[in-house]
């Protein structure tokens, strides 16, 4: 066999190869995610349901009867909401172990190519060394000599075109890497909602196991019970857990929930029950870039530099901070970290929100850290995205914005959260 025709015979399969790298996927899985999906859809009705229940209940008058069948609705619908997140992080994992194989598989591809372009480029090295002179002494006829100077032309055409190919496909591997990034950080939010909610499920048994025990059943007793919870700051205490662990007391959430709140037109209730849950969802809060810590908890690594270094330094700068020692929240799971406060704003969001800040707060420059200026800035994002109209369906829009970037999404787990975030206002709602 000539030498000239091995080198497209090898390139046409190579090209060949490239073209199904990305198409190619386990049908198994997809099966799978399919299937997961479909629970999920039903048990998201049956949650509908269930929220249809609470509401029925929380409009008739406030009796003991009343009350158990409301906290037995909300145990049934969380207990759902955790069958829906389990499901959610299956289906997530399975994602993330899919495109982690797609990963390998077209980075061994790639090295493959790359080892294939160097014997290809040492072939028309060779050929470049050879006179017209010489390739036509070394063919008997003049066909051969001409069919040899085509081989090469479409020799240098398929190598230049697997070249292209592997560029694209490394264009495509870096979207995989991203696409595996946001998988990883919606598997960990997923668990964190998940240990909220089994959280959650725990206060409402332990509420109908201390009703029933308080009251033996008896009415009367009942609504003793209602009167002196009502405005209740130690029951507040224990609705806004998570804040306070962040170094935000029961007692400053309602008063800078309550002025944040009224400065852009949504309830006070809400907002607290978001900031908490927000708080809630293994932030890290504050626990990178601070002084003394390792070069990888730095701002420069954490931080995604196209978005947030820069954003970061402008703010650091004109509060007087040091960018180095200034506290800001770590990755999660592969993702980026650098939120920064009690609102746990990328400094590229902040950017968005600062001048509105200083408006409503007179304070200029408005900074994330404090603890009114943040509070300030997650109620008019909140309210930007349909919380002013101070409805269920406009802060449950709100809700998934913020938490998932769209405030139209169907992903459970957004809908999971939203639904927790007004149990919570709810409850938060009574004591205030």
């Amino acid at each position: 066999m000539r030498r000239g025709l091995i080198l497209p015979i090898s390139l046409a399969f190579v090209s060949m190869t490239v073209l199904w790298i990305f198409s190619a996927k386990a049908t198994p899985v997809t099966e799978e995610i399919n299937r997961r999906n479909q629970q999920i859809e039903e048990i998201q009705k049956q949650i509908e349901e269930y929220q249809r229940q609470i509401e029925s209940s929380r409009s008739q008058a406030n009796t003991l009867q009343n009350k158990i069948a409301e906290l037995n609705a909300q145990i049934n619908s969380i207990t759902l909401t955790i069958k829906s997140l389990e499901l959610s992080i299956g289906q997530t994992s399975d994602d993330i172990q899919d495109t982690e194989n797609q990963i390998t598989d077209a980075e061994t591809k790639i090295a493959k190519h790359k080892e294939a372009l160097i014997e290809y480029l040492k072939i028309i090295y060779e050929n470049d060394q050879e006179t017209l002179t010489e390739i036509l002494l070394k063919n008997e006829d003049l066909s051969d000599f001409f069919d040899h100077l085509n081989n090469i032309r479409v020799n240098q055409e398929k190598l230049d075109s697997t070249i292209e190919s592997i560029k694209e496909l490394k264009t495509q591997l870096v979207e995989r890497q991203d696409q595996l990034e946001e998988k990883k950080t919606e598997f960990e939010r997923l668990r964190n909602l998940e240990a909220l909610e089994k959280r959650s499920l725990d206060q409402n048994k332990n509420s109908v196991n201390k009703i029933l025990k308080d009251t033996k059943g008896q009415e009367t007793k009942y609504q003793d019970l209602v009167k002196k919870s009502q405005k209740d700051i130690e029951a507040l205490r224990a609705q806004i857990t998570y804040l306070a662990q962040n170094g935000v007391s029961a007692e400053d959430a309602i008063q800078f929930g309550q002025l944040a709140a009224i400065r852009t037109g949504i309830r006070p209730a809400f907002l607290i029950a978001e900031l908490e849950h927000e708080s809630g969802l293994g932030r890290n809060v504050g626990k990178c870039n601070r002084a003394g810590d390792p070069p990888s908890k730095s701002y420069r690594v954490i931080m995604k530099p196209t978005r947030d270094i820069q954003p970061f330094l402008e703010i650091t700068a004109q509060l007087g901070l040091d960018p180095e020692t200034t506290a800001v929240s770590c990755p999660q799971a592969g993702g980026w970290g650098g939120a920064m406060g009690p609102a746990q704003f990328i400094p590229s969001t902040w950017m968005g929100y600062r001048d509105e800040v200083t408006q409503l707060t007179g304070h200029n420059p408005a900074n994330p850290w404090n603890i009114e200026d943040a509070f300030v800035a997650a109620a008019a994002k909140l309210s930007r995205a349909g919380a002013n109209s101070k409805t269920r369906a406009g802060e449950i829009a709100a809700s998934k914005a913020y938490y998932c970037g769209n405030s139209k999404s169907t992903k459970s787990s957004c809908i999971n959260y939203a639904n927790a975030v007004q149990r919570l206002a709810t409850e938060i709602e009574k004591n205030l």
